[in-house]
């Protein structure tokens, strides 16, 4: 319902809207030195690594941090001869200043390229299979229509948290709910599980009646203890459970060599050393590009996103339906043309 009752102020009028940069002087002390040479302190948890990154001596890296926490009147890191141990508070300071180192680097690089309308660089964040499979193979082509675009691709250090990504693009497979954040879904990555033929021929056809004969794979983030992941948690604990692997390459690696059944996306089945398991399983799992939205404004981060979402967009891998089939979505000469490898290399 709209308010029609009368504004005490005119938000057109500059003397009731003014910017921060109207106020005259500086609030924050003149410790910036002091706070980058804490940041990489932080990074490195010790004052000698510190150093190295710094190109400065390990006296100096000591002195800056003891001056920050004068300044500030905090306690920020706890010295013993193991290392450095960042205090609470220490810990939220170099948080907020990774963020803002962040921030400095995205600025520094767009105003760095400034020569030309489409260049710099933009990261993107995205989990190594997708990464090694699809992303980095598309690189040169994106050149070839931006060849002053440098893409970062940067390993997700949070699977759902874009700030802790520290990146311009993220592709994620929850929905990033953030301020500031433009999200676009780009489709859907289809799980299924999946076994060497090698595998097959040494332990026998998975069926639901033999699954304690046979050997299965786990990963960290399919424990992670919510629904989507009961069906595949059910069948797995199961059977036996042989190896573990976090890493989404290490897990095809180990699926592709029989150590054991894994659940993996159902593009991988273009290996032809790998063959789907029927045990009625089949996790679909929608997926997003995520953005900063503030940064599509520049020019070379807006290009660098339409390219990730016209990559899996158009892609059929990654339609609503399964298709187990090479031929339902890409012949296989195709896939290992378009690819020059002698198949996806993860999950």
């Amino acid at each position: 319902m709209q308010d029609d009752s009368p504004q005490p102020f005119d938000h057109a009028a500059p003397e009731f809207d003014r910017s921060p940069l109207d106020v005259r002087g500086l609030l924050s002390r003149p410790i910036w030195k002091e706070l980058r040479t804490f940041l990489a302190v932080a990074k490195s948890r010790s004052f000698a690594e510190a150093a190295t990154m710094l190109n400065a001596s390990g006296p100096t890296v000591s002195r800056d941090v003891k001056r920050l926490e004068e300044q500030t009147g905090a306690n920020l890191v706890v010295a013993s001869h193991s290392g450095i141990t960042l205090t609470a508070m220490g810990r939220a300071l170099a948080l907020d200043l990774a963020d803002l180192d962040f921030k400095l680097h995205s600025l520094s690089s767009t105003l760095q390229r400034e020569r030309s309308s489409v260049a710099g660089r933009v990261s993107v964040s995205v989990t190594s299979g997708l990464a090694v499979a699809f992303v980095a193979p598309a690189v040169q082509r994106l050149s070839r229509s931006y060849p002053e675009i440098e893409v970062d691709l940067k390993g997700q250090i949070s699977l759902v948290d874009f700030a802790k990504n520290q990146t311009d693009i993220m592709l994620s497979l929850t929905p990033i709910r953030r301020a500031g954040v433009t999200l676009r879904e780009i489709g859907t990555l289809h799980l299924v599980p999946v076994a060497a033929r090698s595998y097959v021929a040494r332990q026998g056809v998975p069926t639901r009646s033999n699954l304690a004969r046979h050997d299965f794979l786990q990963c960290s983030y399919y424990e992670g203890g919510t629904q989507a992941w009961k069906p595949w948690m059910d069948i797995a604990t199961a059977g036996r459970i042989a190896h573990f692997a976090e890493d989404s390459l290490a897990y095809y690696g180990m699926v592709k060599t029989g150590a054991g059944i894994g659940l993996l996306g159902s593009y991988i089945l273009i290996e032809p050393r790998l063959v789907p398991v029927d045990l009625g399983i089949h996790i679909p799992l929608p997926f997003y590009a995520a953005v900063a939205t503030d940064r599509l404004r520049s020019a070379p981060v807006a290009a660098v996103f339409e390219w990730v979402v016209k990559l899996f967009t158009e892609n059929p891998f990654f339609g609503r339906e399964l298709r187990l089939q090479p031929g339902h979505s890409m012949p296989e000469e195709d896939f290992r043309a378009f690819f020059n490898v002698d198949g996806p290399q993860g999950a």
